[in-house]
């Protein structure tokens, strides 16, 4: 028999559910490498299953935009307060945070401040896009940045950071499957078109996107009557409230195998974020929506300093996906944009061609253990 190694004690915190699936993968690997570890923080349903004991419910940190963010200000004090109060009860050996910057930012801080515990950055908040003056709080309290995405390693030596590229842990997850076999899946039928829907994970993004993914849908039905349309939800999410939206509306709810959709798809309809990324990674060609308050729009455009919303545009520096935002997200504009990748094979094929070049700069699997290997020898380095 090993000899058990010495216990070790991580606090690890997500606030969103992208950053639930990938902290969950990443305590995988690291229980892999580390059989004795113990976990504390915040995460969501897949970091509890792997041990993780939730210091708040992830639906409710979950929150995006400044007006929306300003209005749950005392939540969110509530909850740093109750952070910093279980880091001094366990005195964990490593802080962990997973993307979610205005507030793991705030926590670096005060962490490094009061307890001098090493604190690794995994999945880097996109400072590249916007608020880079943050960067100098990285500087200065975060031992050791990991980041997902190839360029943003350069984009951090740049300005005197030393990040490692890891991979992306999306491709960790992901076995491709054939057509058929996602079609049987789905229970869904082989020669009609099939749309996916992605309305976004946050209860404000379904405010702003939910009917109007519904009346897009109900005007390309027009011209293409046969069409499926399968709508995308996260697990955890009680879609109960939207059933008089979709009453009659011959939109199959998916809850369940809601990637498999996005896969499966000739085209998708997806609020800006996560899943644009994985659209690209499936090779699906989608349409990128998102909508905000009036104030957020403001001030998302004065602060905002890249050309493009979607991450496949970003990596490649070019409108792969089109993109709607803010006045452009009208049911008449994205149905065009749909109609034109269902119907015009030059423009599929091309938009198609352009997310091969996007999947290669990615790579294959291995960044949730390549991860958990730094983590484990930058700790045992610093002991």
């Amino acid at each position: 028999m090993g000899i058990m190694p010495k216990p070790l004690k991580i606090y690890i915190i997500s606030g969103e559910l992208s950053g639930d699936n990938h902290g969950a993968m990443l305590m995988q690997s690291m229980k892999d490498l580390h059989p004795n570890i113990q976990f504390y923080g915040i995460g969501g349903y897949s970091m509890n299953r792997e041990g993780l004991t939730s210091l708040f419910p992830i639906e409710k940190m979950a929150v995006m935009g400044f007006s929306e963010i300003i209005k749950n200000l005392s939540f969110f004090k509530n909850v740093e307060q109750a952070v910093l109060k279980q880091i001094t009860d366990v005195q964990p050996d490593r802080l962990i945070l997973i993307d979610y910057p205005g507030f793991n930012l705030r926590i670096a801080e005060k962490v490094k401040k009061k307890f001098g515990i090493p604190i690794t950055y995994y999945i880097s908040p996109q400072i590249w896009a916007w608020k880079e003056k943050r960067i100098n709080i990285i500087k200065k309290y975060v031992d050791q940045m990991l980041v997902i995405f190839p360029f943003e390693e350069d984009w951090y030596k740049q300005r005197g950071v030393s990040a490692k590229y890891v991979g992306n842990p999306f491709m960790d997850k992901w076995v491709p499957k054939s057509k058929k076999e996602l079609i049987t899946l789905l229970g869904l039928e082989g020669d009609n078109p099939i749309i996916t829907l992605f309305p976004g994970s946050r209860r404000q993004e379904l405010t702003y996107h939910f009917q109007l993914f519904v009346d897009s849908v109900k005007l390309i039905r027009k011209q293409i009557p046969n069409l499926q349309v399968v709508l995308g939800l996260a697990s955890g999410f009680d879609a109960k409230q939207y059933k008089s939206i979709l009453k009659d509306s011959n939109i199959i709810l998916n809850q369940k195998d809601a990637a498999y959709a996005l896969e499966v798809a000739d085209c998708a309809i997806v609020a800006s974020g996560t899943s644009t990324f994985e659209s690209a990674i499936y090779g699906t060609p989608t349409v990128i929506v998102y909508k905000l308050s009036q104030i957020s729009w403001w001030l998302s455009k004065l602060l905002v300093k890249i050309k493009f919303a979607g991450m496949a545009n970003i990596i490649a520096n070019k409108e792969i996906f089109p993109e709607l935002l803010q006045s452009d997200a009208t049911a008449q504009k994205i149905s065009t944009k749909v109609l034109e990748i269902l119907q015009n094979n030059d423009i599929r094929k091309e938009m198609i061609a352009n997310l091969t070049d996007v999947q290669n700069q990615i790579g294959g699997s291995g960044a949730s253990t390549k991860s958990a290997k730094y983590i484990l020898e930058n700790h045992i380095s610093n002991v």
